[in-house]
């Protein structure tokens, strides 16, 4: 299990080059965003802030060039399909920055990320393996089309979840760097009961912990930019691609409980998928004191937000602390879950 010089080289290649690509040109991007005129308004600020965006394209350069240097040392297949997935949820994120989808439309066209997993696992058999790992109980049986079908429906799921958690300052960012922690932590204890270890794997997987993690510095409390759903939709797609190839479902489906139990709420509450623009009335609202309040208009969306402001007001900064505090919980469940099923 003891890892080869290229296998550390691979591995810090894949966190180190995302790093530097946004910590250097982020700066740059920002400005050339803002000389566009390409600005959203920060709805959660008294002075209506405006804030460049999309980050999406530039984040996605920084993912495929640390995929690309996995691939470069392994020569393996899954840098190359994580790639191939990124890019699918990234067009389509991008299309919805600049023009617009609809709610039923987005998560329709995001069942196209399935296509470079269930593809390629024609030519590499080895790519995953078409079984769900459960804590205790063991695997299920070898499936191909139960699983494909599974994959179909994930893309839509994790993207929209990723998407729908993607509303104040910091948020995504710092939920996805925690959660592709948790992923690492799965694919590391897998890895410690197979005959051979397969670092392509780990290393395939830093990049998603690397480029959310770097972008924080840009996107936390005050941001100055914005992802867009050219980002979250790619984290989501991404996130959602690697726990399958990792072969790590549950255990990543534990670590992103709060943006899929946000998504379910919300979807729930106005009756289907509705973009946000066209919602009737809007979860929270910004009060002469300055903080977050939970919205009592009967027409507003349920969300994890509004659901933690009705116990009391609080500033931004520190309501997205409290989702940082419930990622952290659930990327500690999500471990215990991983260690349950492979090392128990």
């Amino acid at each position: 299990m003891l890892p080869s010089a290229s296998d550390l080289l691979a591995a810090a290649l894949a966190f180190a080059v995302p790093c530097v690509v946004i910590l250097a040109i982020m700066p740059r991007w920002i400005d050339f965003l803002r000389s566009k005129g390409s600005t959203a308004s920060d709805v959660h600020k008294a002075l209506g802030t405006k804030v460049a965006t999309p980050a999406g394209p530039l984040l996605l350069v920084a993912l495929v060039l640390g995929e690309s240097a996995v691939f470069l040392v392994h020569e393996s297949t899954i840098p190359v399909v994580v790639i191939e997935v990124a890019l699918v949820a990234g067009a389509i994120g991008l299309y919805d920055d600049l023009r617009g989808l609809g709610g039923v439309v987005k998560p329709a066209l995001m069942t196209l990320a399935a296509a470079p997993l269930i593809l390629e696992q024609q030519v590499h058999q080895s790519l995953y393996t078409a079984q769900i790992y459960f804590p205790f109980f063991g695997s299920t049986g070898t499936h191909y089309i139960i699983f494909a079908i599974l994959i179909v429906a994930a893309m839509p799921v994790s993207s929209n979840a990723f998407n729908m958690l993607d509303s104040f300052n910091g948020e995504i960012s710092s939920f996805t760097a925690i959660a592709a922690f948790a992923l690492i932590a799965g694919i590391v204890m897998r890895g410690y009961v197979t005959p051979v270890f397969n670092w392509d794997r780990l290393a395939a997987t830093l990049p998603l912990a690397a480029v959310p993690l770097s972008f924080y510095f840009y996107n936390r409390f005050p941001s100055r930019i914005f992802d867009g759903d050219s980002g979250s939709l790619m984290f989501g797609a991404t996130y959602a691609a690697l726990a399958i190839m990792g072969g790590v479902e549950i255990a990543a489906l534990v670590a992103a409980i709060p943006a899929v139990l946000n998504s379910y709420y919300i979807i729930v509450s106005v009756k289907g998928f509705v973009e946000h623009k066209k919602m009737g009335a809007r979860p929270t609202y910004l009060g002469d004191d300055g903080k977050l309040h939970a919205s009592d208009q009967p027409g507003a969306p349920t969300t994890l937000v509004r659901m933690i402001l009705l116990g009391s007001p609080m500033g931004e900064k520190d309501l997205v602390k409290s989702i940082i505090a419930l990622a952290a919980f659930a990327c500690l469940l999500s471990i215990i879950t991983s260690a349950m099923t492979w090392l128990i």
